[in-house]
């Protein structure tokens, strides 16, 4: 069976960071802190698969029924990231790896054997060419033994990535929100790091943070952070306690936030 006629559209990513203050993100290839909490948090946040309800209504419309496929969210990243997870990790389990880079052949991976869920992608524009094909699989006969169907897409690093993500635009895929593990203190965390997301907040929205949130929300930029039940109705794998402000763990203040596009 070919490919759906009906469009579903552009493809949603979502990126996930955990960044300092001022937005520091790595240092010498790692990241300059271990927070046990902040990788629960990641794994659950890209392990746990939401239904794909208004897609399904859309080509329940155009005459195409939902196939009994197993459904995975995708990570997407850079070489850099997939060499910084340590080897026994690699690729990430129960999703959709695919790495980006314009050099890398499937033995540079390092796999034991072929996984039909670890891909190589010359580009962020070829990743999501791969990953539109399987989003299609949830409504088509899917190749014999060709992995799973997509249920949700992820950016998760690094630095170019992110930035090409945050400040590109195409009409087959779009960045529809940011899940960022805010560091608040220590606040001279980032002269640890020598790499660095782009900045997506407004001077205002910057000050706002950096008291903590107290006092009157600024004008949205671009991006406006969004309540914790908005958080945790977007992605209920997580409990309302764990995207409240002043969490701690090993001398460290952070907050996880979800911030969508205005």
């Amino acid at each position: 069976m070919t490919r759906p006629a009906a469009p579903l559209g552009a493809l949603p990513l979502t990126a996930i960071v955990a960044a300092s203050a001022r937005n520091g993100i790595g240092a010498r290839g790692t990241l300059p802190w271990r927070l046990s909490k902040d990788m629960a948090y990641f794994r659950a946040i890209t392990r746990h698969v939401v239904e794909p309800e208004h897609d399904d209504d859309v080509m329940r419309r155009a005459g195409y029924a939902r196939q009994s496929v197993p459904l995975k969210n995708a990570v997407i990243m850079g070489r850099h990231t997939w060499d910084s997870i340590p080897p026994r990790f690699r690729p990430l389990r129960d999703r959709i790896n695919v790495v980006v880079s314009t050099t890398m052949t499937q033995h540079d991976l390092g796999l034991a054997e072929p996984d039909h869920d670890t891909l190589i992608a010359r580009s962020l524009e070829d990743a999501v060419t791969l990953l539109e094909e399987r989003r299609s699989w949830r409504y088509t006969q899917r190749p014999v033994c060709a992995g799973s169907a997509l249920a949700h897409a992820f950016v998760i690093g690094g630095a170019a990535l992110y930035h090409h993500a945050l400040t590109s635009t195409s009409d087959h895929w779009y960045l529809d929100g940011l899940l960022v593990t805010r560091i608040q203190e220590p606040a001279d965390l980032h002269e640890k790091c020598d790499v660095f997301f782009t900045e997506f907040r407004t001077p205002p929205q910057i000050e706002w943070e950096q008291r903590l949130f107290q006092g009157p929300c600024p004008t949205p930029g671009t991006w406006t952070l969004a309540s914790p039940d908005t958080h945790v109705a977007r992605f209920p794998c997580i409990a309302p306690g764990d995207v409240a402000p002043g969490l701690e763990e090993q001398g460290m203040l952070f907050q996880f936030q979800y911030w969508q596009r205005t």
